[in-house]
């Protein structure tokens, strides 16, 4: 397969999973301001395992919402449970698994989507949207230029944005314009 239909294969993968995504989820509602969502360059946060932890000053796989930091990869009942009340639940069929299904946790700046494909249930993916994510100087709204200049290099860069990718975990800045983050993405290797 040729390089630009490698792109554009990614490209729709990325917009089905993105519409997927925004199919499951209840709409979020109120005129609230976005709560502070905090990642990469942090300050120590409580882990959703009660331990504390320090970010490194550019990690891109983790955010802090409420001093609870998350990632995909991590207990789904844990991660739940440290973020309390405020969230809409779903149970969605999962494809990827005869007769599995996805839980969806969604609250108001982004959904933790949840499975049991190796016993144990696990965040598979997080989306954040149109909230007010700070990953040491980039939000959405930045530019992709913003994210390299805080993040360094991407792993790739795509049609529709930037892949970071270490250890099995991958975050997508997503950003359709070719420009602008409006959205952002972790998830697992799956």
């Amino acid at each position: 397969m040729n390089r630009t239909m490698k792109k554009i294969t990614a490209l729709l993968a990325s917009g089905a999973l993105i519409a997927a995504m925004a199919a499951c989820s209840a709409p979020s509602g109120g005129n609230e301001a976005p709560e502070l969502i905090s990642g990469g360059k942090q300050a120590a946060a409580t882990t959703a395992e009660g331990k504390e932890a320090a970010a490194s000053s550019s990690d891109p796989f983790s955010f802090t919402y409420k001093g609870v930091s998350l990632s995909a990869g991590m207990e789904t009942e844990s991660a739940v449970k440290a973020l309390g009340e405020g969230y809409v639940y779903n149970k969605i069929d999962d494809c990827a698994i005869e007769g599995g299904k996805t839980e969806t946790y969604d609250y108001k700046d982004f959904v933790i989507f949840s499975s049991n494909r190796d016993g144990t249930p696990k965040i598979f993916s997080i989306e954040i949207r149109g909230a007010s994510v700070d990953l040491g100087g980039v939000k959405i709204g930045s530019t992709l230029d913003d994210v390299k200049k805080a993040l360094g290099a991407p792993t790739s860069e795509e049609l529709w944005g930037y892949l970071y990718q270490k250890d099995g975990r991958l975050t997508q800045f997503l950003a359709p314009d070719g420009k602008t983050i409006s959205s952002v993405l972790y998830k697992t290797e799956q």
